[in-house]
């Protein structure tokens, strides 16, 4: 029986990502961002006649203290084709309650997951370069953990 549940989470586990072509986190030092540390992820697109997802994750600490966090994004191209954008992400409600992902709660860690991009499709194929910068007024910014970002397949 605990093969049959073991088999079950397994396969769960599998068809949930089956879309997705990039995942990755970068732990930041010491839980504090840098206005100054730019969080690079290089990711390889085989097919550019597709539709994608952008997201971005954030883990933070309970005791982040801003209701938002924005992103600066900077996306190059393989034939060096530059797009900068802005990402607000909200992590509070108005009463000061985490919009987290977590059900259940991991002792003070929260993790988030925003949509970036939503059905986009690279112009061409071959490995892209997004940049991530916090764009907080506060140059030290804490208990932000790490910083993520994935690349899916939309399923139409």
């Amino acid at each position: 029986m605990k093969k049959i549940f073991s088999l079950l989470a397994i396969m769960l586990l599998f068809s949930c990502n089956q879309g997705r072509i990039y995942s990755d986190r970068i732990e930041l030092p010491d839980m504090v961002w840098d206005m100054n540390k730019i969080v690079k992820f290089e990711v390889p697109v085989e097919n550019a006649s597709l539709d994608y997802n952008l997201k971005v994750e954030l883990r933070t600490v309970d005791f982040y203290q801003f209701k938002n966090l924005y992103l600066f994004i900077r996306t190059v191209s393989p034939s060096g084709v530059e797009a900068a954008d802005t990402l607000e992400c909200i992590l509070y409600d108005d009463k000061g309650n985490p919009l987290s992902d977590n059900k259940m709660r991991f002792g003070e860690l929260e993790d988030y997951e925003f949509m970036f991009k939503e059905k986009v499709k690279f112009a061409e194929s071959g490995v892209y370069t997004f940049y991530l910068q916090h764009g907080m007024r506060q140059e030290q910014l804490p208990y932000v953990k790490e910083v993520g970002l994935i690349v899916e397949k939309t399923n139409e």
